[in-house]
């Protein structure tokens, strides 16, 4: 199946729903005995499968929509502001060897002088930008070799978490709506300890993950590995001009 969908995919579009369909899945397991385990596990494949797909269309979406706002109030996407002379994440020697490596691979002309950021913070910040995004896209070239694999990883992991942050509401709802279902079935002498205590584990499971703070966190760990994985970028082939002075 990982052969077949990209891991990126499978894990931080499609984990998001499966976690929230299973929740349904359980409250429906909840009213079927155990000893009809065929049915059981038809049934509440069935629902897990149908819900999955459904939240699957809109986990990204939503992931997306609440991303800019986040960076805005985060003073600006994660690694075009740790880039920045005046942010404090990196120490200032390890910001200049950055910025000069930044050079060095082509990803910019050009990179900001503390003076300049400081005169013009906005034209610093589309440099800053386009040096991210070049990172990020030479990174998932590379995402199957060391160190990338790990920033990959934990790319993963901050998109699970934006997604699942973006459908927070339906998934709470979802889940909310499961536990009622499954808790019902006590009243009709059924006893689903299991699938209601799997519900709340998974409601816990929403609010720890699904959460601002998280999300900012996963973002700067995400954000700090691809500015670390800088030094084992390939030199850029030089230029005909220099090759002509050599």
């Amino acid at each position: 199946m990982i052969g077949l969908v990209d891991r990126y995919t499978l894990l931080a579009r499609v984990g998001p729903a499966v976690l929230v369909g299973m929740a349904a899945c359980l409250a429906v397991t909840a009213w079927i005995p155990f000893a009809e385990w065929p049915i059981k596990l038809a049934a509440g494949s069935t629902v897990l499968a149908i819900v999955a797909m459904v939240l699957g269309q809109l986990v990204r979406d939503a992931g997306k929509a609440i991303e800019k706002p986040l960076w805005a109030k985060w003073d600006g996407p994660p690694t075009a502001r740790m880039l920045r002379h005046r942010d404090e994440a990196m120490r200032p020697g390890l910001k200049a060897s950055l910025h000069a490596r930044m050079v060095e691979l082509g990803l910019v002309e050009h990179m900001p002088t503390k003076q300049e950021e400081a005169e013009n913070p906005d034209s610093a910040d589309v440099i800053y930008q386009t040096c991210s995004d070049r990172l990020r896209n030479k990174a998932l070239e590379l995402k199957a070799k060391s160190p990338f694999d790990v920033v990959h990883q934990e790319n993963i992991s901050y998109g699970f978490r934006r997604n699942l942050l973006g459908i927070r509401t339906w998934a709470l709802c979802i889940v909310a709506l499961s536990f009622l279902g499954g808790a019902a079935a006590f009243l009709q002498g059924r006893y689903p300890y299991l699938e209601v205590g799997g519900i709340i584990l998974i409601a816990v499971a929403i609010l720890a993950s699904a959460n601002e703070t998280a999300l900012k966190r996963t973002a700067d760990n995400y954000s700090e590995r691809l500015l670390n994985a800088v030094d084992s970028l390939p030199q850029r082939p030089p230029t005909a001009a220099v090759r002509a002075k050599r």
